[in-house]
């Protein structure tokens, strides 16, 4: 793909860069936009950098502030506060912002925001409302995917194998597992919730309701998954491009052994586990598991870019989840796994807004 700054002026206006947001994942949202940011300067587009605090204020965001935003055992970055306050309006003409009674129209916005507010549709509806064309999937592919329960339905449904789980609600009168559950481990997870903020492992009955406990602290509902004897982990980027849905090379995550698995602190802080791209399969394995990412991206209506992650249990292929705004970074799996198909992170970028314009 060849890309210029003077192709990508001609076919977009201002891109709206979101962020931040009420979601416990704010800080890996901050960390994804400062990514898509270098990559909107280099390709040259005219970018509006609006964060959404934590208390849900949308405020406008120098650049320099957001190429300053970095995450540490001890520091996670967040949207501060701002008298520059930032309303979505609609004029005579076309969809925009509006900052001190000052108007800028706006042709796409581009949200990385993850988890709720960003991945469940909300803001996708806000666009489509407006009439506002954004990156990535819509509200109903948004909103069906954010939820794990209501995806692993559908995916079993269509006959791809998601494994076994049950649900637990924190309105149940009683937090206490079915009879007839299944071995442990257990893998108690927020049904709406990513980045493994509030997943626990139980391995004995007494830590059950603790473990839920804590995933409630996240999301009233709870999907409890059988876990699997040291499956393999293993992830695809899903990419809409001008020819069509692609299937990235197959990556592996490898959890080091100071972690039960691939949690926050392995994923951001401490480098707890390798990446490997390609992972090591035959080709015809590699071949299936890009088919059935693509028939599931396809399956739940996604749109844009997702990340389709499986498992590998022998010979068994495990559908674990998808997500619609995955870790956006040069050194997220999803960037590398295209890098290794030779599509550049700046690429991904131009692709995703392309594509949201066409």
């Amino acid at each position: 793909m060849q890309l210029t700054s003077e192709s990508v002026s001609a076919s977009a206006g201002m891109v709206a860069l979101v962020f931040g947001g009420r979601s416990p994942e704010h800080s890996i949202s901050c960390l994804s936009a400062k990514s898509v940011l270098g990559a909107l300067l280099e390709l040259g587009y005219e970018i509006a950098c609006i964060g959404i605090t934590r208390d849900g204020t949308w405020v406008e965001v120098a650049s320099a502030e957001v190429e300053s935003y970095e995450i540490t055992a001890s520091h996670h970055p967040e949207v501060a506060k701002s008298d520059r306050v930032i309303r979505l309006v609609m004029n005579a003409h076309a969809p925009g912002i509006e900052i001190d009674g000052e108007f800028r129209p706006i042709s796409v916005l581009f949200p990385v925001l993850h988890g709720i507010g960003g991945e469940d549709g909300a803001i996708q509806g806000v666009c489509h409302s407006m009439g506002i064309p954004v990156v990535g999937s819509g509200v109903r592919a948004s909103a069906i995917c954010v939820n794990k329960l209501t995806t692993k339905e559908l995916v079993r449904a269509a006959g791809v194998d998601a494994g076994d789980w049950f649900p637990q609600r924190k309105a149940a009168i009683t937090v206490a597992p079915p009879t007839d559950a299944f071995p442990f481990p257990w893998f108690v997870k927020p049904v709406s919730g990513g980045s493994s903020i509030g997943i626990s492992v139980v391995s004995q009955l007494q830590d059950y309701e603790q473990a839920c406990q804590h995933a409630f602290r996240t999301c009233s509902d709870v999907i409890v998954e059988q876990g699997l004897v040291n499956p393999r982990e293993l992830e695809v980027g899903v990419l809409v491009g001008e020819s069509g849905i692609e299937a990235s090379p197959v990556g592996e995550i490898k959890v080091k052994d100071q972690f039960d698995f691939y949690d926050f602190e392995a994923k951001y802080i401490s480098d707890g586990a390798e990446l490997i791209v390609p992972a090591e399969l035959d080709q015809e394995l590699m071949r299936e598991i890009q088919r059935l990412a693509v028939h599931v991206f396809t399956l739940l209506g996604c749109a844009g870019y997702a990340r389709v992650d499986f498992f590998l249990d022998g010979d068994r292929i495990v559908f674990n989840e998808i997500n619609t705004i995955p870790g956006f970074t040069p050194i997220s799996m999803f960037a590398r796994m295209w890098a290794h198909a030779g599509v550049s992170f700046p690429q991904i970028v131009d692709r995703l807004v392309r594509v949201a314009v066409s």
